[in-house]
Parts: C-alpha cells; sequence; structure tokens
C-alpha cells in the first residue's frame, strides 16, 4: 500500500512538474493571447491573396464580363451591354462616403441629350456612360480631358466610360479629384 502511495504521489510530482514547464514563467507568457504571431510565412501569403480591389477593378470585373457575354467586339451591341450590365450588376460596388450602391447607365445619344439634371448621382456608386457613336475610340482619347462629374458632389463615385473599343473608369475621391483611372482595351478575336 505504501508503495502505490508513494507511486502516486510520484506520479501527482510529475504532472505538475510537466505542466508548469510546458506553461512556461510568468515573464515568457506576458504577451497578450490576440496579439499576432510574428514571422509566419502563411499569413504574409494570406494577406497578399486578400488585397482588396478598387472600386473601378471591380466594375472593370463587369465590363469584361459583359462585354465577352455580347460578344461586344464583333457585335457592337452597345443596346446589348446596356442590359447586360443592369442584369450582371449586384450592388457589391459601394460608395464609401455615401453608402450608395446603385448602377446607373446612360447613353450618351439619347439620355444626356435630354436636359435631365443630374445631381442625384450622389445616391449612386457607378455611373456608365456608353457612347454609341461609332467614332469615339479610347486610344484617341486624352483622359485629362475627362471632367465628367468630378466634383466633390460625385466623391466615392465610379464612373466608366464605355467606348466602341474600351471602356476608360475612375473613381472620385473626396476632393472630387480622379483616382484609380484605368483604361481597358477590348482585344478582338481572331
Amino acid at each position: 500500500m505504501v508503495k502505490v502511495k508513494l507511486i502516486l504521489i510520484a506520479m501527482v510530482i510529475c504532472a505538475v512538474s510537466l505542466l508548469s514547464a510546458c506553461g512556461g514563467s510568468d515573464e515568457i507568457n506576458s504577451q497578450p493571447s490576440h496579439k499576432p504571431k510574428e514571422n509566419s510565412a502563411q499569413d504574409t501569403f494570406k494577406n497578399e491573396d486578400k488585397k482588396e480591389k478598387t472600386n473601378a477593378e471591380k466594375f472593370l470585373e463587369y465590363a469584361i464580363k459583359a462585354a465577352d457575354l455580347r460578344n461586344f467586339t464583333e457585335t457592337g451591341d452597345y443596346a446589348g451591354i446596356i442590359n447586360t450590365l443592369n442584369d450582371l450588376y449586384k450592388k457589391d460596388i459601394v460608395n464609401p462616403y455615401t453608402g450608395g450602391t446603385s448602377l446607373t447607365i446612360m447613353n450618351r445619344t439619347s439620355s444626356m441629350m435630354k436636359k435631365q439634371h443630374l445631381s442625384r448621382t450622389r445616391l449612386f456608386s457607378v455611373d456608365c456612360v456608353v457612347i454609341d457613336d461609332y467614332m469615339t475610340q479610347l486610344k484617341d482619347l486624352d483622359t485629362s480631358e475627362v471632367v465628367y462629374c468630378v466634383n466633390p458632389e460625385s466623391k466615392g463615385m465610379v464612373f466608366a466610360f464605355w467606348l466602341m473599343d474600351g471602356v476608360y473608369i475612375y473613381e472620385v475621391n473626396e476632393n472630387g479629384q480622379k483616382i484609380n483611372e484605368i483604361k481597358h482595351f477590348f482585344e478582338k478575336e481572331e
């Protein structure tokens, strides 16, 4: 019986010493548990993979998909592009200042010739102007001269100009300046 008691006491002592050795001293474990681990290659790769896309980049994805679905480079189907963009858009581009998520698409030759007051753009996230005159080309466009709705009222908006050979997209920052400009040319399949 004495042997059993001694064995049990020895086991308890070993267990306590193992637990204290595993736990370490208070000085070593004084680091908060919510602090991220350092030098982790896996964490570095996760951060690079999760780089947030700009709103302009998000709209470019819609533009490319719509152009592919409508075979735009072959057909020049501007009306189809308008319908397809409306069908595809999921209200996932959010104006960071107003919270607006809507998309408005205008046709230059009809919508913009009406005498509409377009200050409602504050409610939207994306304005897309479809320019279907079969003459205006992105390759010839001096984008520094594009000043449509570059003003503080339109802060956070994404503006896209759909031309016969590509799309020009930019965002408006809080000071009414263009940021995140993208020129994307549609390539004809050969």
